[in-house]
């Protein structure tokens, strides 16, 4: 199964939180590219844009936030799955019509491994693994 696993772009801004998520995904067999803000997520993409199909994200960061990077990686990659973590008021913080409408999955921090494994292999189920096979 290792060869259908999909490259995941990591990005937070905590970086105990994103310690834990890279390691969850890597247990997994995910290739895991990680980011600590929007503009090193950004430059990850440019050097290997061609292999992510997934996007984990947490909302609120600087300068760049978490929507403002789903949207412009949406942009160059229409088909990118995006999940959104955060640790305030749940979906509410983007708004559950900017959720839907970048086809986006939401997880409230704290979330434990096994939390972020059903998300992930979740909204990979919903999308019917219709992604790149370019990862891991």
């Amino acid at each position: 199964m290792a060869a259908s696993k999909k490259t995941i772009l990591l990005v937070d801004d905590e970086l105990s939180d994103l310690d834990m998520a890279r390691k969850t995904l890597e247990e997994l067999g995910y290739q895991v590219l990680t980011a600590a803000d929007g503009q090193g997520a950004l430059n990850l993409y440019r050097d290997f844009g061609h292999t992510v199909a997934f996007l984990v994200t947490d909302v609120a960061m600087s300068p760049m936030n978490g929507c403002e990077l789903a949207v412009q990686l949406g942009a160059i990659q229409p088909d990118l799955t995006v999940l959104f973590v955060s640790g305030y008021a749940g979906a509410g913080v983007l708004g559950k019509e900017r959720i839907s409408e970048l086809k986006a999955g939401f997880l409230r921090k704290p979330f434990t491994g096994e939390q972020l494994t059903k998300q992930v292999e979740a909204l990979l189920a919903e999308r019917g693994n219709g992604i790149s096979q370019a990862g891991v």
